[in-house]
Order: C-alpha cells, then sequence, then structure tokens
C-alpha cells in the first residue's frame, strides 16, 4: 500500500548498501521506522529530506508491518538550529525527547506540532532564552503525555495563585501554599540537580514564584501557535527551568543524557 505523510526526521541509522532507516514522527501514524535506499550515495536527492530535523513529504510503501520509501520532498530543514551549540544540543534534545514518549503506529498530532513549533522557535527566535523554550517544551510535553499538573491555586484549601510564593509537589502534580505544607509537615527539596533514581521513592517539593507559576500555566494551557510568545523576568528563569525538568523526568522515569551536554 502507497500512502503519502509528512513527518519529521528524529533519527538516522546507517544499515549497508548505501541504505539507512529512519524514524518519523507523523500525525497520522504516530511514530515510523522507515528504510531508504541510496540516501547515502553523493548527490541523492534523498539526503535532505531524510536527514536528522528534516520535515518532509514521504511518499512511503508499507507490506508486512514495515515502510519503505518511495520518494521524498523537504518541506523545512531548520538549518539554523547549526548557529550555536546550544541551540544544536536543545534541539536534540527535543528529537529524544519526542521520540521516547511517542508509540509506534499511533497517532499524535498534538506533540509533532509541538516538535515542529519549538525547532522553529529555536532556529528563527534568537531572542527568546533558550531556557524559556526548553522549559516550555518540558511542560508541554509533559501535558501531551498525560502528565500536566494542577497549578490553579492550593490542593489544600484552594487558595489562588497569588502574592506569595506556592510549592510545587512533582509526583502529585498539584500546588500547596505554606500553611498546608507546614500542616503536612513535608521536606522542601530546593537543590538545582535533582536526578531521577536518587529521589525516585522521595517527596519532591519545589518552592515556586507566583510569577513562575504562571509562566508555567502558560506553558500548559496556551494556544500552540501562540506557544512562545510570552516573557519571565531574567532572575526566575532558573527557577521555572529547574520545575519544568524535575517536573518532566521525574513523570516519565528517564533523564536524556543530552542534557549533561548544555552550557547553562
Amino acid at each position: 500500500m502507497i500512502q503519502t505523510l509528512k513527518g519529521l526526521v528524529l533519527r538516522e541509522n546507517l544499515a549497508y548498501d548505501n541504505a539507512k532507516y529512519i524514524n518519523i514522527l507523523t500525525a497520522e501514524r504516530g511514530r515510523l521506522s522507515v528504510r531508504v535506499r541510496g540516501s547515502t550515495k553523493a548527490r541523492s536527492y534523498l539526503t535532505a529530506p531524510t536527514q536528522l530535523f528534516s520535515y518532509s513529504e514521504f511518499v512511503l510503501y508499507e507490506g508486512n508491518g514495515r515502510f519503505a520509501l518511495n520518494d521524498a520532498n523537504l518541506i523545512e530543514n531548520y538549518f539554523f538550529l547549526c548557529r550555536d551549540y546550544t541551540i544544536l544540543t536543545l534541539g536534540t534534545y527535543v528529537l529524544n525527547a519526542v521520540e521516547y514518549i511517542t508509540n509506534e503506529d499511533q497517532p499524535d498530532s498534538g506533540i509533532l506540532r509541538l516538535a515542529l513549533n519549538t525547532l522553529w522557535a529555536l532556529s528563527h527566535k534568537p531572542d527568546i532564552n533558550p531556557r524559556l523554550i526548553k522549559g516550555t517544551f518540558e511542560l508541554r510535553l509533559a501535558a501531551l503525555a498525560g502528565f500536566a499538573p494542577n497549578l490553579v491555586g492550593c490542593s489544600g484549601c484552594a487558595k489562588p495563585v497569588g502574592g506569595e510564593r506556592m510549592y510545587l509537589s512533582v509526583m502529585e502534580g498539584c500546588l500547596l501554599c505554606q500553611s498546608c505544607m507546614e500542616k503536612k509537615q513535608r521536606n522542601i527539596y530546593v537543590e538545582n540537580d535533582i536526578r531521577v533514581d536518587e529521589l525516585r521513592h522521595a517527596q519532591i517539593i519545589l518552592p515556586l514564584a507566583p510569577a513562575t507559576i504562571l509562566a508555567m500555566q502558560y506553558a500548559i494551557y496556551a494556544e500552540m501557535n501562540r506557544l512562545y510568545s510570552f516573557t519571565l523576568a531574567d532572575e526566575l528563569l532558573p527557577e521555572f527551568a529547574n520545575a519544568a525538568e524535575v517536573y518532566l523526568e521525574n513523570h516519565i522515569e528517564h533523564r536524556f543524557p543530552v542534557l549533561d551536554m548544555l552550557e547553562f
């Protein structure tokens, strides 16, 4: 069966005889593994549309549960990711996280759109702090994967987000005010280097400023085409970025090695 799908190349694996396998994410069929012949030959027109970070239109042949590439046309290659080491590393992180979260042959238009919007922001919006992009991506990805936190107000007394700091209970996905924190007598972990394996069985509680919580709300609920259209004070960026990273990695129980390559 022949079908035409638009997809983002998440991974390349070289095979033999000028062939390779690529993992692509599509809206209609989710993540697919596709065999590509001849793309490693010099001057092959299939090289550009099947390389990492390429968003292309693929003509696929499906047989016996496997996919082979018949033709491909490049739509966007996000070339400007290469302008900066940090930006390229974050782009790689986006692909790794999306590949880890998605499933084969399960429609997932939301995560595909998130990945494309994030790569576009990294490529074309040098005025946006990379930490803001990273944290926003992580929170929205967690929400799309079914792990959205409840950030409306305190889960204990329904106190709304306002003038005082609140505490994010990472594994419970909810906020607590200072009074409810004291009643529950929970420990507060404020380190910026929390690892999943170290605290798998612990309560992870992160203190957050009201503005940080509002930024997290925006990252989770904003229209996708406006996702990166907000700002956050520089002094709150580390808090926002740390909360987003800790929240995602603890809910999916995985830390991506590429994060250790980031220079911030």
